[in-house]
């Protein structure tokens, strides 16, 4: 069999680059490129569709369309004989009478307002009494030598652990130096509690800590919260307030700072048991019934015999914010722009008669910006085996310049033309495939950079689709064009897009996307 790679090079350079003036005809079909690009991001964030937040019925509009557009590009319903793999979310409202963290000690008993509160499935109230045990930075990391549950009995017990991980400012530090690993994500450490057999768990901010809290940009929201009905986690995480953390400690003989710096000083973990103290937390979701949402899923089968059973996954997020405060957040750059990507990508596959040897899905995440809520149910359902699932490529915000916000002002360094730049995240964890990414750059000329890789001001690594599948030791990485100062506001509109980029980029997944699929090897996840 020819190469699948080498052939489809040659049909995607013709169709989306744009030629010398004289050649009309191929400068035209680069054109018609863009203005489908242009005109799927138009209808995802058009009015009608109200922000397409998660729950809602311009949410379920975007899913149907993605739906529609994968049927008529050819590709087989990837869920059984469905597009849509439909999964169940309870809205969240904490009753603030009702939620509460209450520290019974030798000098009386506390009571705090925790900062939020995560519900584990099918649990719409929490009322939880026990003994607390201290366990670091709450990570097991066999690889590194390092693990904060080490001769420690959390079973039954409600653990205290802080956020982020060890040495987070020390460029020799083994968690990746100044950058982050998957281990310093919120749902990663619950997880990890409740294999140890934890109750609940309390998240609290490291109290020495050098993270920047700068001031949001006006207008910039957040998504209304939602918790998996199943499929999610099964103990609650408890925000903890930082006036709570002295009480926690109060009788381990050291303050919380004090703990910390002996962590970070020595690279080791200090977890104990903190005596003299128990905790009852408690919650009530005020918020009644559940909605539904979906994540959509076309497939385009393999060639090969063997081959065609394994999966290379092409993913983008449909869900946004939805309308806030009577303004509508269109959502066009994200994720307009990746979606628009994947649609045109899966067409051009699709039409072509050589397919790749190995089978490709397309997946649309719904509830994203809830905390990846649809990738996490689907690592849980995968509706391809997760262990020959061999690499993924999530697109997400990939139509628009980088530049400063306040978060990243004084932290990041960004170019002042940013048009030819594109940022790969997660690289460092997975090197074949950020490799495989950089030869097809060859063909399409963008500068291609790791920043977030090795900065952990903006939290990158832990903010989208592609984090769920590196917990299963799938390769994955996130095409990311950058944060901008509309992001998460009512200015991502259609008109801030660079198309040009946007069908540069896509060109590049499209690239990347083919030699994954028609590759032998496998890649690996480190």
């Amino acid at each position: 069999m020819k190469r699948f790679h080498a052939v489809m090079v040659v049909v995607w350079m013709l169709l989306l680059v744009p030629r010398a003036p004289g050649e009309s005809g191929r400068t035209a079909s680069a054109r018609e490129t863009i203005e489908r690009l242009k005109a799927d991001v138009e209808f995802l964030s058009a009015p009608a569709l109200d922000g397409r937040a998660s729950l809602s019925r311009g949410s379920e509009i975007a899913a149907r369309y993605l739906a529609a557009e994968f049927q008529k590009a050819g590709l087989a319903p990837g869920s059984g004989d469905s597009y849509g793999q439909e999964f169940f979310l309870m809205p969240l409202d904490p009753d603030p009478e009702r939620t509460s963290i209450r520290i019974l000690g030798k000098q009386g008993e506390n009571r705090y307002a925790p900062g939020s509160v995560l519900f584990p499935d099918r649990r719409r109230s929490i009322s939880i009494s026990s003994g607390v045990v201290f366990a670091g930075f709450g990570i097991t990391a066999p690889e590194l030598g390092y693990d904060d549950y080490a001769g420690l009995s959390a079973e039954g017990k409600i653990v205290l652990v802080f956020d982020h991980e060890p040495q987070e400012a020390d460029a020799a530090s083994p968690f990746n130096g100044t950058g982050m690993t998957p281990y310093s994500s919120g749902w990663y450490k619950v997880w990890n509690a409740q294999k140890h057999g934890a109750a609940a768990l309390l998240l609290a901010t490291e109290p020495v800590n050098s993270h920047r809290n700068a001031v949001r940009e006006p207008g910039r929201a957040a998504a209304p919260a939602q918790a998996l009905m199943e499929g999610g986690l099964t103990i609650p995480r408890f925000s903890v307030p930082s006036a709570a953390l002295e009480d926690l400690f109060a009788g381990s003989g050291r303050t919380a700072a004090g703990w910390q710096e002996i962590i970070e000083r020595s690279g080791k973990p200090a977890s104990r048991e903190l005596p003299g103290i128990s905790v009852k937390l408690e919650a009530v979701n005020r918020s009644p019934g559940e909605g539904r949402s979906w994540n959509v899923a076309g497939l385009l089968p393999g060639a090969d015999r063997r081959l065609r059973e394994e999966t290379v996954i092409l993913c983008a997020h449909y869900d946004h914010l939805g309308i806030q405060d009577g303004n509508v957040y269109p959502g066009a750059n994200d994720n307009g722009s990746g979606l628009a990507a994947m649609l045109e990508i899966a067409r051009a596959f699709a039409r072509e008669r050589r397919r790749p040897d190995r089978s490709i899905l397309f997946l649309a995440f719904g509830s994203e910006e809830q905390a990846m809520l649809g990738s996490y149910y689907y690592i849980e359902h995968p509706l391809r085996p997760l262990p020959s699932t061999r690499a993924v490529f999530n697109l997400d915000m990939i139509g628009r310049n980088e530049e400063h916000t306040a978060e990243s002002r004084g932290s990041l360094e960004i170019s002042s033309d940013t048009s030819h730049e594109v940022n790969l995240v997660a690289a460092v964890f997975c090197p074949q495939l950020a490799d495989l990414v950089n030869q097809a750059n060859r063909r399409v000329g963008m500068r291609i950079l790791d920043k977030h890789d090795r900065d952990s001001s903006m939290r990158a690594l832990l903010r989208c689709d592609h984090l769920p599948f590196l917990y299963r030791n799938v390769p994955a990485i996130w095409i990311f064009g950058g944060f901008h100062p509309g992001y998460h506001t009512p200015l991502d509109t259609p008109d801030k897009i660079d198309y040009r980029k946007l069908q540069k980029i896509t060109q590049l997944t499209f690239l990347s996307l083919a030699a994954a699929a028609d590759r032998q090897e496998n890649f690996s996840r480190r």
